[in-house]
């Protein structure tokens, strides 16, 4: 007999939730307000704690639908597959599921590209989960787009790993302390050093490089190391040096870091590493020099690159060394096998920092003992970043900022960003030396008064009932299933060729027939079942020439 005011928490059969993830749950189930806030970091296990939580919202009867927004479409793909495991299919490819669906996945810009058709069209209760919420402040559309489809939402979940920015852009149903300004509230947080505290993640170290670094600019030659005070655009030209690929310093951080892989693989054998680099060509020019070193070309994902998600699951589940990335698995993506990594790119905002460096804390089943390595560059930015990584950081936003102030802003930004185009800058040369680790260790910060707020709380959340996997291993898209009815030249097709060719009919009578016979808009939104269906319909139509 369940105590009351005791929730049970369905699970699968072999899946035990963390403990966090569990007082997150509890707290939501007494969460007064709509929008309830999880700041996880990178590696803590938020997906899975999300996945729960839409389960049992969905088997309560809480909500009828689910509705996932995440930064990209690979992050959109995980969701999809870790929701399957549990049973709950989502729909990728229309503004409104399908009926054999139980929600929608999609990307911020997608959603912000027609806000308009994904608007609810009925009463259904939706649970919302905003992934990584601060990139809705991105772009205004994207936040006028989530406030257009997301108000009437009957919850709202938002998860982050790093829920803060660098500029003055509020971030959608997001409260803070002060009204419309003020630093944000995050209703659970749990943090880098509380996850190495619970053995959930991975410790780091920083091994930083310093060095020399020559280049010209309008005809006049400098030299500088990062000891060297500079800002603005000589600041901006020594990194730009410090990280060109045919440069002694660069290849020097990729053969240090190659070398730790190597031993790592003693160990561990798929352990592999990442680098993340400057530019698409950039990031040519250093998986030559990785391939001079292990004599395997790296991967290469690029942001531009319609294959990067393919590309990405194939290296996760293969035992290649090395990737190379620009802004593609800076956040979100789950290799649990990259141990080491490299930071060659010219982005120096901690809030890419610390998405890279989460990618290096995932833990790996069956490793006794585990650590991640990230080479940086000694640049004082850097070198303060990695730190402050157990320090945890809110969003602030301040009050509105006038004109000037709002161009000097912009005009820093652009300053900070090399211009790979100019012809007035000229490399030179670069030498670089190990300056020293930085090294990430637990600490005890002692009991919270948020820890004391959950043990006076009735165990809401404490009690797990496992119940049978609902989908067996593995895991089945019926996205996947769909296409492969749908795809040029299956059954489908096939058959409206046929049928075309036999008896004369336009494809587009043909589809509209087969719309009308089964109520729906377009093939697109048919359920599998339909699309047997239509299979059979066609078949018919075939042989007797009539429906």
């Amino acid at each position: 007999m369940v105590p009351v005011g005791v929730t049970r928490v369905r699970v699968p059969l072999g899946f035990t939730p963390r403990a966090w993830a569990r007082q997150a749950y509890g707290l939501y189930l007494r969460h007064p307000f709509k929008d309830f806030s999880v700041n996880a970091c990178p590696g803590a296990g938020k997906t899975k704690f999300a996945v729960m939580l839409a389960y049992n919202e969905l088997h309560r009867g809480q909500v009828d639908r689910v509705d996932i927004v995440a930064p990209s479409r690979h992050i959109c793909e995980q969701w999809q597959y870790d929701m399957a495991s549990w049973g709950i299919q989502l729909d990728p490819e229309n503004a409104h599921e399908s009926r054999d669906c139980v929600g929608r996945v999609m990307t911020y810009q997608r959603l912000g590209m027609d806000p308009n058709a994904f608007k609810p069209r009925d009463k259904r209760r939706t649970l919302v989960v905003l992934d990584e919420i601060h990139h809705a402040g991105d772009s205004k559309s994207w936040g006028d787009a989530l406030h257009t489809v997301f108000t009437p939402a009957h919850r709202r979940l938002l998860l982050s790993g790093t829920p803060f920015r660098s500029d003055n852009n509020p971030i959608p149903f997001v409260r803070y302390a002060e009204g419309e300004v003020g630093m944000s509230v995050s209703d659970y947080t749990y943090g880098y050093g509380e996850a190495l505290r619970d053995s959930y993640c991975a410790p780091l170290f920083f091994p930083h490089h310093d060095g020399e670094f020559s280049w010209e600019r309008e005809g006049q030659s400098y030299t500088a190391s990062f000891q060297t005070l500079m800002k603005g655009p000589e600041a901006t030209d020594r990194l730009r040096t410090a990280l060109e690929a045919t440069g002694e310093y660069a290849q020097g951080m990729l053969r240090e870091a190659h070398e730790q892989l190597m031993q790592l693989r003693r160990d561990h054998p798929t352990a592999a590493g990442i680098v993340f680099g400057r530019d698409v060509a950039n990031c040519g020019q250093l998986a030559t020099v990785l391939q001079s070193l292990s004599g395997q070309r790296p991967v290469i994902v690029t942001n531009d690159d319609p294959e990067a998600s393919k590309k990405i699951r194939h290296f996760r589940d293969s035992t290649r060394p090395w990737i190379v990335s620009v802004k593609m698995i800076s956040e979100g993506v789950d290799i649990p096998r990259l141990r080491v990594g490299v930071y060659l790119s010219n982005v120096r905002t901690e809030l890419f920092f610390r998405q890279a460096a989460g990618r290096l804390v995932r833990l790996c089943e069956g490793l006794e003992e585990q650590s991640g390595f990230l080479y940086i560059p000694s640049e004082p930015r850097l070198v303060a970043f990695a730190g402050d990584m157990q320090r945890e950081r809110r969003h602030f936003l301040k009050a509105k900022q006038n004109e000037d102030e709002l161009l000097l802003a912009e005009a820093q930004r652009e300053r900070d960003t090399p211009d790979d185009t100019s012809q007035e800058y000229r490399f030179l040369q670069s030498v670089g030396e190990r300056r020293g680790v930085i090294e990430t260790i637990v600490e005890d910060t002692g009991q919270q008064l948020f820890d004391f707020a959950v043990e006076m709380m009735p165990e809401i959340a404490r009690r797990v009932e496992p119940v049978p996997s609902p989908v067996p291993p593995p895991v089945e898209l019926l996205q996947d299933k769909k296409q492969v009815i749908r795809r040029k030249g299956g059954a489908i097709s096939s058959w409206v060729q046929d049928l075309h060719s036999r008896y004369n009919i336009p494809y587009r009578q043909i589809h509209a027939e087969l719309n009308r016979r089964q109520g729906v808009r377009s093939q697109q939104v048919c359920t599998l079942e339909q699309l047997q269906e239509r299979e059979q319909l066609l078949e018919k139509w075939f042989r007797t020439g009539s429906l």
